[in-house]
């Protein structure tokens, strides 16, 4: 599988999501659904702080 590569505060430099830095997987709960969890991603990525910072180039992936 390859990942593209994304600069953001809830992802690290290898690509691993940080659990701490998405509120909703920190406080993980067998109620919630993938809808919930992609909606708190998505309004992660579209924060202004997320949105200030530069990205990596066009179709750069993460190395495993």
């Amino acid at each position: 599988m390859t990942l593209t590569r994304w600069t953001g505060m809830i992802i690290g430099s290898n690509g691993v999501v940080d659990l701490r830095a998405i509120s909703v997987l920190a406080k993980w709960q067998n109620s919630y659904s993938i809808k919930v969890v992609l909606q708190e991603l998505r309004s992660l990525m579209m924060s202004k702080e997320n949105m200030k910072l530069p990205q990596p180039p066009e179709g750069q992936c993460y190395n495993n």
